[in-house]
């Protein structure tokens, strides 16, 4: 008689407008097995574990539970049928301690009140049937990063499920933190009636704990086996996408000047930047790429000034900065768009008032009373849109009513509007937009190396946008840059597998 899967997925397909983010997924699981899924960022392992959950619902194809095919409305749904996830990001109160944590909105009660000790009790009974030693008295904002996570676990495990996704869940673990996290999932697989979800781009990790893998790619799921059918090579192949960017935009190396414009040495932030090197110079793009936890956007928030680092020292423009802040740093002609587009922006008021907010003290009609020149400010606004080809209706409509690609360009075009702005740092520019508004990012990118002679720091995750616009490419993984190519030497199986391996080819 066939072992009844515990999770079969079949022909799942979720579509956001006309972008396919998952398309035809098809996997099953068995109990006491761990599935890794394996893919660049954005290849739509997310999307598809928050169909799994409840979060999205599929447009086509059909999820079964115990053979029991199951259409969830809601994540409690999810739950009530035995899938759990722990998510990437923190999803804790701090304040409270781990016992509170993991009884979150289940407290047992007594004549209408949480029951403080028999709160404390469950807690400590899960923790004991799990075989951990963690203080569940502890508020969690006082614990370290290896304690969290098990504390999510147990929250997650606290309702019995068959299925548990796990997203990421050593990207923020310390090296000493991992390989017992690690052994503790195997533990669990082995002991409970459960099968669990891995997702994970560290290939050591996943040979050591995974039964099968699944390979995504462009939102389909290109490889599924056992992983002991399949080498870490088979792996990063499937992961090589075909390209659908072309690089229309050919980038040029520029003549490189004797002084870079930026030269950075051994910068470190906590345990999530070490020792990073790199150069920058004017007129070029110069790409940064990495897999989710390779430290990129930490270090560039490093030279910003948005993270402080005691040890932190580089030469800008000549200059050598110590402890950086973002105001002296704009000030020095450095500026920075953040991985989160509405970061920078002000989701509730108009497109005047998000251009001109960097523009205060040369819009003022009065600076005795502070008062802003509405004319001077629309004005302003309406140039700033004009030469950035933004489409809108007036500079009255709330930002919130653009596209992606609008905002994007808003948030380009009012950066470089600051007077002496030298260099651009630019993460993510082209997340959530289509195929035609990313080629308008792209050519307004090499517009400004050209014509202002800017250089622009860009971090992405698609390799096929940064082979478009760069001049050169560092590669991070693990909070080190691993390795440098010039344009020349650009090769997507190379880079990728640099990436992924976590160290210099």
């Amino acid at each position: 008689m066939m072992k009844q899967a515990v999770l079969e997925v079949k022909g799942l397909t979720k579509y956001f407008g006309d972008v396919a983010a998952n398309k035809d997924i098809s996997l099953s699981l068995d109990k006491h097995e761990i599935l890794a899924i394996v893919g660049e960022n954005g290849a739509g392992k997310s999307t598809f574990c928050k169909m799994l959950t409840g979060i999205y619902h599929p447009d086509k194809g059909s999820i079964a539970v115990e053979g029991e095919e199951v259409r969830f409305q809601t994540p409690a749904d999810s739950i009530s049928r035995g899938i759990s996830m722990v998510y990437q990001e923190r999803n804790l109160v701090g304040m409270l301690t781990g016992a509170q944590n993991i009884c979150l909105g289940h407290e047992p009660c007594r004549s209408g009140l949480i029951d403080g000790k028999g709160l404390n009790s469950l807690a400590e009974q899960i923790k004991h049937d799990l075989g951990l030693n963690v203080d569940l008295n502890t508020p969690v904002e006082q614990m370290g990063a290896g304690e969290q996570q098990l504390i999510e676990i147990m929250r997650a495990l606290r309702t019995n499920p068959k299925i548990l996704i796990l997203d990421e869940p050593t990207a923020s673990l310390g090296q000493g933190e991992i390989e017992p996290f690690l052994q503790f999932i195997q533990r669990i697989k082995s002991e409970r009636e459960i099968a669990i979800i891995f997702i994970s781009h560290k290939f050591e990790e996943v040979y050591e704990i995974a039964d099968k893998i699944a390979v995504f790619t462009d939102g389909q799921n290109v490889l599924f086996a056992p992983s002991n059918e399949l080498t870490q090579e088979m792996c990063i192949d499937a992961m090589l996408r075909q390209d659908k960017i072309k690089p229309l935009i050919i980038s040029q190396t520029p003549t490189k000047d004797k002084q870079p414009l930026l030269e950075v040495e051994e910068i470190h932030y906590g345990g999530k930047v070490h020792n990073i090197s790199v150069k920058a110079y004017p007129g070029e793009v110069v790409g940064f790429y990495g897999l989710v936890g390779a430290g990129r956007t930490e270090c560039m928030q490093c030279l910003f000034g948005l993270r402080y680092s005691k040890n932190i020292h580089y030469i800008f423009n000549g200059k050598e900065i110590t402890k950086p802040k973002p105001r002296q740093m704009i000030q020095e002609g450095m500026i920075l768009t953040p991985e989160k587009r509405m970061d920078g922006l002000f989701r509730g008021l108009s497109l005047t008032d998000n251009i001109c907010n960097l523009f205060l003290d040369e819009l003022l009609s009065n600076r005795f009373l502070k008062i802003i020149d509405r004319k001077k400010s629309n004005a302003f606004a309406e140039r700033v849109l004009s030469d950035n080809s933004v489409k809108y209706r007036n500079v009255s409509q709330p930002i919130i009513s653009l596209s992606g690609g609008n905002m994007q360009k808003i948030i380009i075009g009012r950066s470089v509007a600051l007077k002496g702005i030298k260099l651009m740092i630019i993460d993510e520019p082209t997340t959530g937009m289509d195929i035609g508004a990313k080629y308008q990012v792209y050519q307004k990118l090499r517009t400004l190396t050209q014509e202002k002679n800017l250089c622009i720091m860009m971090v992405s995750s698609e390799l096929d946008e940064l082979f478009a616009v760069c001049d050169r490419l560092y590669v991070f993984a693990n909070g080190d840059c691993v390795d440098h190519f010039e344009r020349d030497e650009f090769d997507k199986k190379r880079i990728v597998e640099t990436a992924v391996r976590g160290r210099k080819l």
